[in-house]
């Protein structure tokens, strides 16, 4: 039993450094990070919409301003990873704005400076 846990252990080891090595992590510095809702007020007619045609998901989408980073890249806000699916007409520069489902929480969540990582797949 033993041989068989380390043997599972060994390969998840194994198998997580791969998966590392497929990836590229770009350190992108200090950003602005907001939120925004599907509301009249934060979204205009958009709603639930995303520049990328997905459904914005709260805790997931997040907008970007597609010159300093791509639509569809994984990006890594703190410690917590989303998804850049939206533009905003208000997210310039080194600005992300994280999607949530209410008003309510884009106005506890305010304005903060977190670090920002983009996490690329390696090109082969």
């Amino acid at each position: 039993m033993k041989k068989i846990i380390t043997t599972i252990l060994t390969l998840v080891l194994i198998l997580s450094f791969s998966l590392s090595l497929s990836a590229k992590t770009v350190d992108m510095g200090e950003f602005k990070v907001t939120a925004y809702c599907p509301c009249e007020q934060c979204s205009k007619e958009w709603g639930y919409q995303t520049t990328s045609e997905k459904t914005a998901i709260s805790n997931h989408t997040i907008a970007i301003d597609p010159s300093v980073i791509n639509i569809g890249d994984k990006v890594k806000v703190g410690n917590k990873i989303y998804f850049a699916e939206d533009t905003g007409t208000h997210v310039i520069g080194d600005h992300v704005d994280i999607f949530f489902d209410s008003h309510e929480e884009v106005e506890k969540f305010g304005v903060k400076k977190k670090h920002v990582w983009i996490i690329r797949k390696d090109e082969k």
